[in-house]
């Protein structure tokens, strides 16, 4: 009876060995595909900053083809970070993936400062809208607005296309740059939205009130 319960016991460590075996093999190829679609937003990124440099350097005959370059990479971090946003949600074993979340929040960032920079360069009228929440809310109530604002951002993304600069980032990611945000702009509440650098919410900000900043 002790060997049969000694058996049972072995094959049932086997089993969860392997589970979790399979979890940490799922996890670092989920872990491998962010780093994929991260390389890539790396390099659109680099050659949207770059061409902003570019057009510092020789002057505002290349404002056309920066704007359109900045456009399709916000096209592109748009879609590809919601992936990527969905597959770190899903990781529960691989460590490694904290830091690619950062390196999701300081693509968003340079993406940002390249609009803003074109914007004021070029004279061009689009809106930049930063969308800051954080992975660890303090309270359900955070967290069901974080929800809330997130889909009222996306609903109006769709809408206005490329005359909104929709641009998220995580707000506890412990970054320096991240950091210097909330403090220029004074956040402390949590979701927040920066309209165009200029008007600052706190909390749950309404599709109406955003419909009447946008210049969409």
């Amino acid at each position: 009876m002790k060997r049969i319960f000694a058996q049972a016991a072995l094959f049932s460590l086997l089993i969860l060995l392997l589970g979790i075996m399979i979890g940490i093999w799922i996890d670092n190829y989920r872990l491998s595909s962010i780093r994929e679609s991260l390389s890539s937003a790396d390099v659109n990124s680099d050659d949207a900053r770059l061409l902003g440099v570019y057009l510092q350097r020789f002057g505002e005959s290349y404002c056309n083809v920066a704007l359109e370059k900045n456009l399709e990479y916000n096209d592109k971090i748009y879609s590809e970070g919601r992936d990527i946003e969905r597959k770190i949600e899903s990781n529960v074993f691989t460590p490694e993936v904290q830091q690619e979340w950062r390196r999701y929040s300081l693509l968003q960032t340079q993406f940002w400062l390249n609009s803003v920079d074109l914007k004021e360069r070029c004279s061009f009228n689009y809106s930049t809208v930063v969308y800051l929440s954080r992975q660890n809310s303090d309270s359900t109530l955070e967290e069901i607005d974080s929800k809330v604002q997130s889909g009222i951002l996306l609903d109006l993304k769709e809408r206005c296309g490329r005359q909104m600069m929709l641009i998220p980032i995580t707000a506890d990611v412990n970054l320096t740059v991240v950091d210097a945000i909330k403090g220029q702009f004074n956040i402390t509440q949590y979701p927040a939205v920066i309209v165009d650098e200029s008007f600052v919410f706190e909390g749950l900000v309404s599709e109406d009130t955003l419909n009447e900043l946008l210049k969409c």
